[in-house]
């Protein structure tokens, strides 16, 4: 499970918290890199928190309005919570992950 709390907030990420984001948004994959951080950041932090809440079968009580008020009580873009979140969220998508041995691949193309 991969679950961060910023804040005194749960926040998951994770497969499930994608496709949340995926979904709430209609948004490709591909299409998150095209938006700026500025624009993404806040409906990453908005969809990870719901998915935290899903998970914990939570009433959903915030908006999208409460989580750019987050954003702006606590330093704004590129504020400590800001930078703490993009850190968490980074982690996520890329530390751990398996790497796939290039040695394997081609074995089994053979």
């Amino acid at each position: 499970m991969n679950k961060r709390n910023l804040l005194g907030i749960d926040f998951h990420f994770g497969i499930g918290f994608l496709n949340e984001l995926l979904n709430g948004t209609g948004l490709k994959l591909e299409e998150l890199g095209a938006q700026t951080d500025e624009v993404l950041m806040p409906k990453i932090m908005y969809y990870s928190r719901l998915y935290a809440y899903k998970r914990e079968d939570k009433e959903i009580d915030f908006t999208m309005y409460d989580i750019n008020d987050l954003i702006d009580e606590n330093g704004g873009i590129g504020g400590k919570f800001w930078f703490d979140f993009k850190i968490a969220f980074n982690e996520s998508m890329f530390k751990d992950v398996p790497v796939e041995d290039k040695k394997k691949v081609k074995a089994a193309l053979k």
